[in-house]
Order: structure tokens, then C-alpha cells, then sequence
């Protein structure tokens, strides 16, 4: 084990503070106290006139302050005849007629809002229960920008089979917005692809034209309907169309009462499964065949009944309507959607445009989106599926453990059969962090660098008073260098005494060969701070993961913690955290690392999120230190950032591999904790970043 030296503490604490004293203390002086006045004059010796006192000295300033005597109103009753209004803004003391609220009921009553310029109420909306809901249409939608009712802000507003444009719901469709039931969406209109001859049984399949003869769809089949004008088929074969001119030909002739076969399906059916010819007779006139009786052409594919109904030569084998990969034997429960079918997640929010700006993130609101995603009836739809951690957990934590503290609880299998092809999570395993086996380390990953925590710290020295608590439900899951550990649990230990476990070489290959077979440099505030690239301590969690066929983006959340603040800040002593995924989706970085700051430097004490700590240097620390009370990280042994979502694209349906892994850096002391939580899907398409 490798240990910083006595020699090399002082120096590099002293090289420190000799920058930080360079960039200043941060601290701020006090004002002095206010000066006293001069003493009077003295009077006269007795038995004479008693002379004037002295004049006192001017004092200092003072920080007493004067109650100012109130102006304006004080409350409403003051405005009960005011011609402003009869409200009193008791900010301002000014009488107006209403006070802007959130709540369409409070501010002016439904269908107008209080302008925020005037303080009087004008027609318009504050919210949705503003605006009226037409006859047979969608609601129409506040723009809070303008304050005014439109159709729509976006897609989400607009009933199914319209999308939102130029904030009115047009007829369409879009990828995040179905057509209605019975109808697919192709390119951005819907089409019934049972009777659309240029979508017929699928889309973009248009119906070639026949010989002197009308086409249609029928049942999502091409197939004659009639002839043109002064044409006939005659001989009642729909290869050759409306093979007779009848004014150059003649009538066509047959013997009155005779029959022949016949056959209107699409080439190549006939005779296969259950399609077969019908057989027409001749009219009493002679002059044209009747209809065809008793022919079978093909049909929607029914499932599960070893009948091959569209006559394809293969059994069950319904079409893909909607082209998502899943079809209705193969449990999609509305091949209208692509969004829809046994491979996606179910969405348990909705997605709000309510600034109506495309530059901002749209609004998480409560509640499912009324469809079932997933085609299980049994995954609820407006509330999230219960937890699948509920207690902390300090020894024998798997990988898996960490998986399910996360909130990844979906689990799948490698191959299974189509119907069974669900998302969720394929396998979760212990690695270095060069990505090898840990061997004799994985007693230490589940028994002192891995836990699952139901709060990290505790407040008011009260234990049972928690300290960052999980984003979301009852745990989150702990990695470190060191042990993952709050002051007072079993196996804590100092973040700044260091604990040894495991040896050097465990760096991630790909990561440095991607930085030029070194840690890169991180730029902090005393500058460019080199990386080093020996590893100690390492612990990867290896997440392979199915992602649904309707998700674009992944999204978790995290927190650094680290020992190495503030003695070994801008030192090649840094322990790192990083977030390596593999997908095919595009814009992620060449290391693939996706959880970094806005300079790009990855996670350590030189990242721009670190800002929960005691003020020391460059460090301003605005998020104070209340979130490091109880984590063994107080008094300026360590500090941290507050919680962080790290947000990347990715494809649907495709296999990703998501590496999280936290290592020291040069040495095995000081250690470094990393909390993991929320991991979920988004629908929208995002780019790679970390934010607060």
C-alpha cells in the first residue's frame, strides 16, 4: 500500500496554501464599531460664572435604524373606496384590483388574469382552468407567455390523430403522437391501411395500376374493382385487368348459365392456406360473367390459430402495421402506435410545454399519458411501480443490489421469445475499473466499498434525523474508494485517514487510450490540474440494460463526495468518478464518459459542480455545508456537490452498457464516495450533459 508521506503532506499543503492565499481566503472583514461623541466642557471655577461645555465629538456610524412610519394602505380596508381598487398590495401599499396568483380562481376568476404591469384584470388565462374546452375538441391550453387560450403548445395538447402548429391541432401525426384507433401513422398523416390504395397493408405500399381497370384496397390487399369504360374481363382472370375492348371486340360472349373459376386476390395467394377460387356464371344475356361466389381472399392474420389467414405461406404471422418491430400475434395491442407494444416502458408523466418555448425543457407533470404503453394492463399507468429496495443494506451487497437502490428493478433475459422481449436489466456485475475481474476484491465491493443507504449523514447530531435523503424512494445506492460509510456506522471510517484496498494498474484502459494514455487534466480555479494515471481502489458497477422501444434518452442522478478537499485540490492526488456508456446512439464523447461539468472535466474535486463545502481558497462553496453534517465529511475533511442528473441519448430498443466506477488517484489515501439514484427513461431525445 502506498501511503503520502508526513514530507509530502506538508508540501503539497503548503504549495496549496500558498495558491489559495494567492486567490484569497474568501473571508470578508466586519465593520467597525460606530465612534462616540466628545466629551462637554467643563464649567467654571466655583464663585464664577460657569462656563459653557464643550461641543461633543461627532460619532461614528451606527447601525440603529428607525422604524419608518407607514405609508399607503395597510390592508384592505384602507381601499374599500380607493378608485385602484379595492385590494391593498401591502407590498407596494398601494390599492389595486387584484394580486397576480398562480391559481386562475384567486387572481380574477376564471377567463382573465391579473397583469402583473397594471395590477388590474384583463381578459386572458393564468392556467389551463382558464380556458374553456370547445365543442368536440381538445382543451385549449394557457400560453403563459401571451396569457392567452390557444388549441395547443404542443403535440401533447392536441387529441389523437392532430398535432399541434403554430399552436393550432391540425390533422397528423408524429412519433410522440398516435392517429386514432384503427388508423397508422406514415410519415406525419394517418391512414386506414385496411382501404388506402397508396398505404395499402402497410405504408408507402401504393397499389399498381391494372390493365384498363380501377384498383383498390381491400382488407390491405391491392385488388381489381371494376372496369373502365368500354373495357371488359372477360375471361374473369385479374392478371391480365379488363383484357377485352368492347368496341373493338364486341360484348364479351358466353353461353348463358356456364361458369368458370375465378379468383380477385393478389397474385401468388391463391391456393395458398385457406384463399382459394370462387366460381362466377355467365349472365342470362351472355354478355358478362357475375360476381364471384365462393372464392376466400386473404385476410387480416388472426392469431394463434394456425390458420394463415393473409395467404402468405406462413402461420400467425400478422403484419407489422406500424412497423415498431412487434406485431399483434406477437403481443402489440395497438399496431397503430409505434410507441406502443410489450418492449416499452410505461409512462407514468406527462410532458408539459407550458412557456411554449422550444429552448426550455418541457414541464414533468403527475400522471400516465392514458395509453398502455407496455400492452400489460397489469403496470399501472398514472403512478410509478412499487420500489424493488426498501431497507439499507452494509454487507453482502450485489451488483444487482446497486441496480435495484438505482430504481432499475425491470429485469429481462438474452433471447427470449418474441413475446417476452420486454426491457429491463440483462446483467449487473462487479468489475476494476479497468474493466477486469476484481478476483480477491469482491469481498471488499460487497462488504465495505458498496451499500445501500437509506440517508447519507444525519442532522442536528441526531441519527435518526436524515441527511441527504434518496431522490426517489426508500434507498440509493453507495460506491467508494474507500468505505461507504456515515459517521456512526458499522465499518466507518475517516475519508481523509484512507483505506487501502486494492493495488495500482486499475485505471480504465479505453478511457485513457481516448486521453492519450493519461487521466485528463481538469480545469479548477487555480487552473489546469493534471490527472495522473495510476489508479487505486477501484470499484466499477457493469449495468447491461435493454432500453425500451420507446425511450430516447436515459437519465440518473448522483453525488460526489471527496476526502481529497481541500489539502489536495489541483493535485495529481484527485480521485475520479466517471460514467462510461456504450450505445449507438450519436453524440456521445469518444471516452464515453457522460457525467461531466459545463468545461467538460470530469467528476473530482476540480469539477465546477463541487460547491457543498467550507470556504477555503477559490471555493466559494454556495451550497454551504449543511449537506455534509453527519457524513464524516465535516469540518473541512471533504466536501461534495449536491445532487446532479446526468442526462445522454440513446437508441430505441438496443443494448446498452452503463459503467459507473469511482477510484483514488496516486495513492490509496483519501477517499472518495459516490451516491447513485433515479435512474429512468425519457421519450424526447436529448443532448449528453450533467445540471443541478
Amino acid at each position: 500500500m502506498v501511503l503520502r508521506s508526513r514530507f509530502m503532506l506538508v508540501a503539497v499543503t503548503m504549495a496549496a496554501a500558498t495558491f489559495l492565499a494567492a486567490c484569497g481566503d474568501g473571508s470578508s472583514g466586519t465593520s467597525s464599531d460606530p465612534g462616540s461623541g466628545g466629551p462637554a466642557g467643563q464649567g467654571g471655577s466655583t464663585g464664577g460664572t460657569a462656563g459653557a461645555g464643550g461641543i461633543a465629538g461627532d460619532g461614528g456610524a451606527t447601525t440603529t435604524t428607525s422604524t419608518p412610519t407607514p405609508t399607503g394602505c395597510q390592508t384592505n380596508d384602507d381601499c374599500a373606496m380607493d378608485p385602484k381598487g379595492p385590494i391593498c398590495n401591502t407590498a407596494t401599499g398601494i390599492c389595486v384590483s387584484c394580486i397576480p396568483s398562480a391559481n386562475p380562481i384567486v387572481d380574477c376568476g376564471i377567463g382573465s388574469w391579473c397583469n402583473t404591469n397594471t395590477y388590474t384584470c384583463d381578459p386572458g388565462c393564468t392556467g389551463n382552468e382558464d380556458c374553456p374546452t370547445p365543442p368536440g375538441g381538445a382543451p385549449l391550453t394557457c400560453d403563459l407567455d401571451n396569457h392567452a387560450c390557444v388549441g395547443c403548445l404542443d403535440d401533447a395538447g392536441c387529441l389523437p390523430g392532430t398535432i399541434c402548429v403554430s399552436q393550432v391541432c391540425i390533422p397528423g401525426c408524429s412519433p410522440n403522437q398516435p392517429c386514432v384507433a384503427g388508423q397508422t401513422c406514415c410519415g406525419q398523416s394517418c391512414f386506414d391501411l385496411a382501404t388506402d390504395e397508396n398505404n395499402c397493408g402497410s405504408c408507402n405500399n401504393f397499389c399498381e395500376p391494372i390493365a384498363n381497370a380501377q384498383v383498390a384496397c381491400i382488407n390491405g390487399q391491392c385488388i381489381k374493382s371494376s372496369c373502365n369504360p368500354n373495357y371488359a374481363d372477360c375471361n374473369g382472370d385479374p392478371a391480365d385487368g379488363c383484357e377485352t375492348n368492347t368496341i373493338v371486340d364486341g360484348q364479351c360472349v358466353c353461353t348463358p348459365g356456364s361458369t368458370q373459376s375465378c379468383y380477385l386476390g393478389a397474385p401468388g395467394t391463391q391456393g395458398v392456406g385457406p384463399c382459394k377460387a370462387g366460381t362466377q356464371t355467365c349472365a342470362a344475356d351472355g354478355l358478362s360473367w357475375g360476381a364471384c361466389n365462393g372464392q376466400v381472399l386473404p385476410q387480416q392474420e388472426i392469431c394463434a390459430n394456425n390458420i394463415d389467414e393473409n395467404c402468405d405461406g406462413i402461420l400467425d404471422n400478422a403484419a407489422d402495421l406500424d412497423n415498431d418491430g412487434w406485431t399483434t400475434c406477437e403481443g402489440d395491442c395497438n399496431d397503430a402506435n409505434p410507441l406502443v407494444n410489450p418492449g416499452a416502458f410505461e409512462v407514468t408523466y406527462t410532458l408539459v410545454d407550458n412557456d411554449n418555448n422550444p429552448n426550455t425543457p418541457p414541464v414533468v407533470m403527475p400522471g400516465g399519458n392514458g395509453v398502455d404503453d407496455d400492452c400489460n394492463p397489469n403496470t399501472p399507468d398514472a403512478t410509478e411501480p412499487a420500489a424493488c429496495s426498501t431497507v439499507a443494506k452494509l454487507s453482502g451487497v450485489s451488483a444487482e443490489d446497486v441496480a435495484k437502490a438505482m430504481d432499475l428493478c425491470q429485469t429481462a433475459t438474452a433471447n427470449p421469445p418474441k413475446p417476452q422481449k420486454t426491457w429491463g436489466l440483462l446483467s449487473a456485475a462487479y468489475k476494476l475499473a479497468s474493466g477486469a475481474d476484481p478476483g480477491g476484491q469482491l469481498t471488499n465491493f460487497q462488504n465495505a466499498q458498496a451499500a445501500i443507504m437509506t440517508q447519507y449523514g444525519y442532522l442536528n447530531g441526531n441519527p435518526a434525523t436524515p441527511n441527504n435523503p434518496p431522490k426517489k424512494g426508500p434507498t440509493m445506492a453507495g460506491i467508494s474508494s474507500g468505505r461507504m460509510r456515515y459517521t456512526g456506522q458499522t465499518g466507518f471510517a475517516s475519508p481523509n485517514g484512507g483505506t487501502g484496498l486494492a493495488g495500482p494498474n486499475a485505471c480504465p484502459g479505453g478511457y485513457l487510450a481516448a486521453h492519450g494514455g493519461s487521466l485528463p487534466s481538469s480545469q479548477g480555479c487555480s487552473g489546469n490540474c493534471n490527472g495522473g494515471n495510476t489508479c487505486y481502489d477501484s470499484i466499477m458497477v457493469r449495468l447491461q440494460v435493454r432500453v425500451p422501444t420507446n425511450a430516447k434518452s436515459m437519465s440518473y442522478d448522483f453525488k460526489f463526495y471527496s476526502g481529497e478537499f481541500p489539502e489536495y485540490v489541483c493535485t495529481t492526488f484527485n480521485d475520479y468518478y466517471l460514467a462510461l456508456l456504450t450505445t449507438g446512439a450519436a453524440g456521445i464523447p469518444m471516452d464515453k464518459n457522460v457525467s461531466f461539468d459545463g468545461l467538460g472535466n470530469p467528476v473530482s474535486v476540480n469539477n465546477g459542480f463541487f460547491d457543498v463545502c467550507s470556504p477555503t481558497g477559490c471555493f466559494n462553496c454556495p451550497k454551504g455545508t449543511t449537506e455534509l453534517l453527519g457524513t464524516g465529511m465535516e469540518g473541512n475533511v471533504g466536501g461534495g456537490t449536491s445532487w446532479l442528473t446526468t442526462d445522454a441519448p440513446i437508441v430505441a430498443g438496443e443494448t446498452i452498457t452503463l459503467e459507473l466506477m469511482v477510484f483514488d488517484v496516486g495513492d490509496t489515501a483519501f477517499d472518495s464516495h459516490v451516491l447513485l439514484d433515479n435512474f429512468r427513461w425519457g421519450l424526447n431525445a436529448t443532448t449528453v450533459g450533467t445540471h443541478e
